[in-house]
Parts: C-alpha cells; structure tokens; sequence
C-alpha cells in the first residue's frame, strides 16, 4: 500500500485508503471537473474479454479489431499486426507453449478470466527472471495489494490449466 501511495504523491491531492465492507479507496481533497483524467495508468495485465453477444476478436496488445490473424502456433491469439505480437512477444512466448498444449475441446473452457490469472502469473515470474522490467509504478507489489484473495485465485487457476492439460 505504502508503494501505490508513493506513485501518488505528485501533487493530485489523491489517497489510497481501506474502508470495511468497501476495500481499497482512492480519496481527493480538491476538486475535479467532469471528464479531467484523475489517474491514469497501463494495466499490469490484460485479456480481450469476448462477450456472448461479441463475434469479433481482439488484438492481444492494442484490442484492436481490425485486419486480426491468429497466434500460428496456438491458434487462440489473436494480433493485428507484427508490431503488437512482437511488444506482446516474451510474456506470450510462455503462454502460447501453454496453450499448444491444451485439447481444441477444451480451448472454450479458457475464460478471459482464466487467461488473465495465468499471464498475470507469468509476467510475475517473468519480472523475478529479469525477463520483463520492474518499474516503481508497475510491480507485482501493486497487485498483492488488491482486495480479493489473491493467493486463492491463483491456486484455483494452476488446478484448471493443469487440468486442461491432462489428455
């Protein structure tokens, strides 16, 4: 908490504080017009959430709609382009050896949500590895520091996807 409180400590007039029953809240002591940006920041990780409605896919990096292709060698990725797959490169790298594995049957049984615990998992493993830079603003401390029960989240997530890989 200490960490996130830092990053905002920039003259916004903004705090990060816990209230029962609500989690984690970001207070102000000035005022802010409609619509002026009160914080802004890139995710740690991100999944295209398809929706039922939604037949369209999205770029794994910019979520673009447009002129997409498939992952080649999982088939489950989708880019619109080289410069979003090479970005996206070292933490799909794993992901993809990942879903090589998984049976074409069980490809719909990986749910945005599911997909997200599992890159979240390896670009934590990829920042310990030196793989993928840490920055003060970006780190896996931010993450631990969320509400939900984490640790629960992320064992349930390992039993799945070692599931879908058994044949």
């Amino acid at each position: 908490m200490e960490e996130l409180q830092k990053a905002l400590n920039d003259g916004r007039s903004l705090t990060v504080s816990t209230l029962p029953n609500k989690g984690r809240c970001l207070f102000t002591s000035r005022h802010f017009s409609p619509g002026e940006v009160i914080i802004s920041q890139e995710p740690y990780v991100a999944v295209p959430n398809k929706n039922s409605n939604d037949s369209s896919s999205r770029c794994e990096w910019c979520f673009s709609t447009r002129n997409l292709k498939k992952c080649s060698a999982c088939q489950v990725v989708w880019y619109c382009g080289s410069t979003c797959q090479k970005t996206d490169w070292k933490l799909h790298r794993l992901e993809c050896q990942v879903l090589s594995k998984v049976e074409k049957g069980r490809i719909k049984s990986l749910t945005p949500s599911i997909r997200l615990m599992v890159k979240l998992y390896l670009r934590r493993k990829l920042q310990v590895e030196q793989v993928i830079a840490m920055t003060s603003t970006d780190n896996y401390g931010l993450v631990e520091a969320l509400v939900s029960p984490l640790g629960i989240l992320l064992t349930q997530t390992y039993l799945f996807c070692f599931v879908l890989l058994l044949p």
